[in-house]
């Protein structure tokens, strides 16, 4: 029954979104993911005692700032291109030109 329930809602996603949005919406998935590693690594390294571990300040705030960049330009095609609503979708189509 679980898988049930994910591929429908992968189901509903391709049809809810355009290809660029979904391209979009996972590179915001992998830049969310590389912040949650590097805090990762710098917990361990508190943890482990490293004197250094503050190495990781420079390099999460470098990953928040793509992370960020990665959210508004997803948030900006799903405003500017209105594939977020189905209406628009059934008028317009699902692919980018």
């Amino acid at each position: 029954m679980e898988g049930s329930a994910v591929s429908t809602a992968h189901s509903v996603s391709n049809i809810a979104y355009c290809q660029l949005a979904q391209k979009l919406l996972v590179a915001f998935g992998e830049t969310i993911r590389e912040v949650a590693r590097l805090h990762e690594h710098q917990s361990q390294a508190v943890i482990d005692g490293d004197p250094d571990s503050t190495r990781f300040d420079d390099l999460i705030h470098m990953a928040n700032e793509r992370k960020h960049a990665a959210k508004y330009e997803y948030l900006s095609h799903m405003e500017t291109h209105g594939c977020s609503n189905l209406a628009s979708l059934v008028q317009h189509g699902t692919d980018e030109e």
